[in-house]
């Protein structure tokens, strides 16, 4: 009696099983989306900096906050295209040195700047410049048999504290990669990889779903 019920259960399992496992992409996906739609309502919310800002243009046409938000995001998109559409007209040299030129000249804003620049435009396959030197490498935080992680090297130039060199990497955030934390790691710790800087940042994008799909063989030997 024991064994058919176990049977039955087995058999009613199966299906619902494979309801969720092919579900479970979309699933995956709303929470990646919902993930990031709390990530930009934190920083672009009503509420927020930022979000008083924009309802602060609306304002200037209607005396509704919440209309006045959703009109000032639209006036925000509106002047973004038009960025767009500049820059695909061969003025994003000249807007960027504007910027620099602007920025640059401030205390800490244009450190800030500078970098967040030189992050961006590492990310633009339209950029392949500041790809040069760029590579994604394996470190592992151990001699051996140590935790790992992808990370971003920044260039092969090589950093010397207390007499040992060490290799400047970055590991991005996931799922948002244009974040993340700089390191500073022992340059025997930094292995090269066969995987592309658009590879590294889908592993991360996918939270390591894609892994399996992109990850084919291990890397040897010590970044130079």
């Amino acid at each position: 009696m024991r064994a058919i019920f176990r049977s039955a259960i087995r058999r009613l399992l199966r299906p619902f099983i494979a309801g969720v496992l092919t579900i479970l992409p979309l699933v995956i996906t709303i929470i990646v989306i919902a993930w990031v739609g709390s990530f930009l309502q934190r920083f672009l919310g009503p509420d927020s900096v930022i979000g008083r800002g924009i309802r602060g243009l609306g304002l200037n046409f209607v005396s509704d906050t919440t209309l006045a938000y959703g009109i000032g995001i639209v006036v925000v998109i509106g002047l973004i295209f038009g960025l767009g559409i500049l820059v695909d007209l061969g003025a994003r040299t000249s807007i960027q040195n504007a910027l620099k030129r602007l920025l640059i000249r401030i205390p800490v804003v244009g450190s800030i700047y500078d970098t967040s620049r030189q992050l961006v435009s590492m990310l633009d396959k339209r950029d392949p410049a500041d790809l040069q030197g760029m590579s994604a490498v394996f470190c592992q935080f151990a001699a051996s048999g140590g935790v790992g992680v992808l990370a971003l090297l920044v260039s092969p130039k090589r950093f010397t504290f207390n007499d040992r060199e060490f290799l400047c990497v970055i590991v991005p955030t996931a799922p948002v990669p244009v974040g993340g934390g700089m390191l500073f790691v022992p340059v025997e710790q930094v292995q090269p990889t066969d995987l592309s800087v658009e590879a590294l940042m889908g592993i991360y994008v996918s939270m390591g779903i894609s892994a399996e799909q992109i990850l084919q063989s291990p890397p040897a030997g010590p970044a130079t």
